[in-house]
């Protein structure tokens, strides 16, 4: 994956909440709102994506966002 990224995850309340993704080093990302102050860590298991420091991030949030990370990793390797 690139050094950085866009993506967003929807919230039922504020809706698209928009941000930049970064590699972190093996399987973890961190997320950095654009639109609203958050700021995320996630880790990629063999099970899916996962946010264990954010209690209040719901896990269909948590895979939206690792989603689009698997798909900019699997666009950018068959480049």
């Amino acid at each position: 994956m690139e050094n950085e990224m866009e993506v967003y995850f929807t919230s039922p309340i504020l809706g698209q909440i928009f941000g930049k993704v970064t590699a972190q080093g093996g399987d973890t990302y961190r997320f950095v709102g654009k639109n609203v102050l958050v700021n995320i860590e996630l880790k990629r298991l063999e099970t899916g994506w996962i946010c264990e420091q954010e209690q209040w991030l719901h896990d269909s949030q948590v895979q939206e966002i690792g989603q689009q990370i698997d798909q900019a990793e699997a666009w950018s390797s068959a480049q």
